[in-house]
């Protein structure tokens, strides 16, 4: 029959939409595709023929297609075909009947465009076309005019489901048709690409991990833009001093701590040079107190090269005399303060 063949033609273009949109250009179409139920005007009656015989409601089923002009405004080509009877009203038998109806269609959507978000999108039309019922002893075509209003509803970007129903007032014989639908549509146009995924950040560090080059970093600690530890700087410093007796070169042994302290600072951070830095009191002339100086400077500088390993070019012994006291030398325990060797070292670096 005419009805299985089109709904089977409907079906066929739904598929071959599915599999074939990907490979084809992206065109501001839509096909719809489904069953409706004619509800026919009860005044529909047999014309040039005994008795009284009343067109049937019946199942038909319905394709349109759709041009799509911008987010709300659609014009449509729908078409149905079927099969029905014209039934006596006193048993006396039917007559087979073949209905087909056609029009063409301004819809307007609510809502948004159908590939840019909206799921359900009510929408009304009108339109005008013709309704053909061809009986065995006869066939009468109508001019009609349109009123739809329908719900979309997309399971997803591209397929929907639709209901709808269309009135069709007939010109020629003041008839109202009407018909309850509900079919599947498919949209060929451009929509919009699926939302890239939200960014992952698995350790936490506010890099996300796409560009994250030092995954699992401990939580809470200062990275770079690239997600890696930044380097954390820190100062490590040491001041030697060591006090000499009245007129003494000689380093007593209770220094000999510190000395130690200073050449594993040293050792630790290989790069640094160090000045050692002699004084005297201002006792006896100030030519042999620089010299006595000197030779204070240059008895802990041979310390660290002889008994700790330190290398001699990273240390240079200077006398200052009596230039540079820090206590004053009219007492005995001021003078025994400035008798004294210093060294002061501080630097940065990074773990």
């Amino acid at each position: 029959m005419k009805k299985h063949l089109l709904a089977s033609a409907a079906a066929l273009g739904i598929a071959l939409g599915s599999v074939m949109a990907p490979a084809v250009a992206e065109i501001p179409l839509t096909i719809n595709a489904g069953f409706g139920h004619w509800y026919f005007d009860s005044d529909r009656q047999a014309p040039n023929i005994d008795g009284e015989y009343r067109l049937d409601d019946t199942d038909t089923p319905f394709v349109s297609l759709e041009w799509n002009f911008n987010d709300n405004w659609a014009a449509e080509v729908w078409y149905s075909e079927g099969d029905s009877d014209y039934a006596n009203r006193n048993g006396y038998g039917s007559i087979d009947t073949d209905v087909a109806a056609w029009s063409v269609n301004m819809l307007r959507y609510g809502g948004s465009y159908i590939g840019k978000g909206n799921r359900i999108r009510p929408y009304f039309g009108i339109g005008a076309g013709e309704i053909d019922i061809d009986a065995d002893d006869f066939d009468t075509v109508e001019t009609t005019v349109n009123g739809i209003i329908g719900l979309r509803w997309m399971l997803t970007q591209r397929l929907g489901a639709r209901f709808e129903y269309r009135l069709l007032y007939s010109l020629d014989e003041d008839n109202k048709d009407g018909y309850l639908s509900a079919g599947l549509n498919y949209y060929f146009g451009q929509v919009n690409p699926p939302p890239p995924p939200a960014p992952v950040d698995s350790d936490g560090d506010g890099v996300t991990d796409d560009i994250d080059r030092c995954p699992d970093t401990p939580i809470g600690t200062r990275v770079d833009s690239y997600g890696c530890p930044l380097a954390v700087t820190q100062i490590a410093s040491i001041k030697l001093l060591v006090n000499f007796d009245f007129d003494s070169a000689v380093v007593k042994e209770q220094y000999f701590n510190d000395l130690g302290e200073l050449a594993a600072f040293l050792k630790r951070f290989e790069d640094l040079q160090v000045d050692v830095e002699g004084h005297t009191d201002s006792v006896g002339p100030e030519d042999y107190n620089q010299q006595l100086s000197q030779r204070r400077a240059q008895a802990v500088v041979d310390m660290l090269v002889n008994q700790y390993g330190i290398a001699s070019s990273r240390l240079e012994a200077k006398g200052y005399g009596e230039t540079r006291p820090v206590a004053s030398n009219d007492t005995a325990e001021g003078r025994a303060e400035n008798r004294r060797v210093m060294a002061t070292l501080e630097v940065e670096y990074e773990e």
